[in-house]
């Protein structure tokens, strides 16, 4: 079976409300970023936006295999090829101690416009 590796930025991260979702993934690094911004959805969860050149967006990265991936495509309400998904799993570089890899993110569809930027593009920090 193989393995993906998956960038996650709000309520999967450690401590956080889904985390443990990942409880049986392996964690590779805790502290990698990828380019975009995040925005305060008001409904308990962050939406991402790919952009470059602005503040990094800080998550962890996750080996999963293909069964936990389709648990999180479950979560994130993402259907291959589905026109009304809420996120799009998409593949981006991530930045992490060792260098770049590759992984997959889930971005948001759409951003509407009530949702509200992140300073410092943190999920958790937001909070404090």
């Amino acid at each position: 079976m193989k393995d993906h590796l998956v960038f996650v930025y709000g309520t999967l991260r450690k401590g956080e409300k889904y985390s443990y979702y990942l409880n049986k993934a392996e964690c590779l690094e805790e502290n990698c970023t990828i380019e975009g911004q995040l925005y305060d959805t008001g409904w308990g969860y962050p939406a991402l936006l790919l952009e470059s050149g602005i503040v990094p967006v800080k998550g962890e990265l996750y080996r999963v295999s293909s069964e936990q991936l389709k648990e999180l495509d479950r979560l994130e309400d993402y259907e291959e090829y589905g026109a009304n998904n809420l996120y799009e799993r998409i593949i981006t570089k991530v930045t992490t101690e060792k260098g770049e890899q590759e992984a997959i993110v889930y971005v948001m569809a759409s951003i509407k416009d009530h949702f509200n930027k992140i300073d410092g593009n943190d999920w958790i920090l937001r909070k404090k």
